[in-house]
């Protein structure tokens, strides 16, 4: 039975797309070394905006995919499910990355710009950028939470087995990971002591990856969106416009203290509760959102094509603020610019969603032309 559609993803997942952009969007002010001031959506004294959003588009994701796939009865629905995931992020991305591949080819000329020819299998299995860290390759647009995505989306089927199952223990072991992996390196000066201090400090020489990356991070945000969706979700669907606006000034007063004072958690933990927080204003405040109209068609917009965004928003900024690098731009003007920068990655966005959509079309009646109809319905 199909689930009746939740209009709160749409307006977090649209305004999480718009926030990462103009994070980004604030920090190439600070790349290209843009003389005056940019809109300084950046960092607060906790933590920074962009990593807010980060952290909440994880727990929508979570939330999103327990929401309409709470259980697989077979193998064969894993699989589909793993097909339809496959469907959703790679036919654009390979659409994209090979339009920037080509360009960045003929811009250094050379075709192995990136390194040795193996770094082409990071590209195509998507995790180019998530594995940046560990050195240059053909990565070339798009986010490094793409690749943390696809392995969260591979995992899926077992997260979801302990939540079905053991969801209390699973998220005080998930809980207490994520807090021991942030808090790990305390121990690098610790004598040897004991087997324990040595096998951190070796995990603390071989995982170099920063703590908002590491898929134990990730893992808990996307646990996070389970618990967002099966216990928050349906409590606030009982309540009524004042206890909703309550409760809405009550996270408004829980979140102030962040952006106010220094508070005793470190970066990520800070992103994390916040993220909690502000998804769950942004759920009680969506039916406010969807009620205004105009407001209700830019945020579905904006949702729709989300994926795309996110694909094309830093090579578009690079290419404009390269433009206009040597301008003058006040706090407002900055503002005022951010519209029509925004208003192309957007547009840009839809077209490789279009373009992508009509790719796999095509591909699909090739497929039932060529192939006998019970083999094309399966592929």
């Amino acid at each position: 039975m199909k689930k009746p559609y939740e209009s709160s993803f749409d307006v977090i997942r649209a305004i999480s797309a718009f926030a990462i952009v103009l994070s980004h969007y604030s920090y190439t002010f600070y790349e290209y070394g843009i003389r005056e001031s940019g809109p300084e959506f950046l960092g607060f004294k906790n933590g920074d905006m962009g990593g807010i959003f980060v952290d909440i588009f994880f727990m929508l994701s979570g939330a999103a995919l327990l929401y309409n796939h709470k259980s697989f009865n077979s193998f064969k629905e894993v699989l589909l499910f793993y097909k339809k995931r496959w469907l959703s992020i790679f036919p654009a991305f390979y659409i994209a990355w090979i339009i920037m591949y080509v360009i960045n080819s003929l811009r250094v000329g050379s075709w192995f710009w990136g390194g040795p020819r193996k770094l082409f299998l990071l590209s195509f299995i998507g995790m180019d950028g998530y594995f940046l860290h560990l050195g240059m390759n053909y990565y070339n647009l798009g986010e490094w939470f793409l690749g943390a995505i696809i392995l969260l989306y591979l995992l899926y089927p077992l997260l979801l087995f302990l939540w079905n199952k053991c969801k209390i223990p699973s998220t005080a072991i998930i809980v207490f990971i994520f807090l021991f992996n942030l808090r790990r390196h305390y121990f690098s000066s610790a004598p040897d002591t004991n087997i324990f201090i040595v096998l951190i400090k070796y995990y603390n020489s071989h995982i170099v990856i920063s703590d908002n990356m590491c898929l134990w991070t990730c893992i808990m945000n996307f646990w996070a969106g389970f618990i967002l969706v099966s216990c928050f979700l349906p409590f606030i669907k009982k309540l009524d416009k004042k206890a909703s606006l309550i409760l809405s000034l009550v996270l408004v007063l829980l979140i102030a203290p962040f952006f106010l004072f220094h508070l005793p958690f470190n970066k990520q933990e800070s992103c994390t509760i916040l993220a909690v927080l502000v998804y769950m204003l942004l759920t009680l405040l969506s039916p406010f959102m969807i009620s205004l109209v105009p407001v209700k068609r830019v945020l579905s917009i904006i949702s729709k094509y989300s994926y795309g965004i996110f694909l094309v928003h830093h090579v578009t900024l690079y290419g404009v603020m390269w433009i206009v690098k040597g301008f003058i731009f006040s706090w407002l003007t900055s503002i005022i610019f951010f519209i029509p920068v925004f208003t192309l990655i957007l547009l840009l966005g839809a077209l490789l969603t279009a373009s992508s959509n009509a790719v796999v079309s095509g591909i699909s009646r090739m497929l039932r032309t060529l192939l006998p109809a019970g083999k094309a319905a399966d592929m």
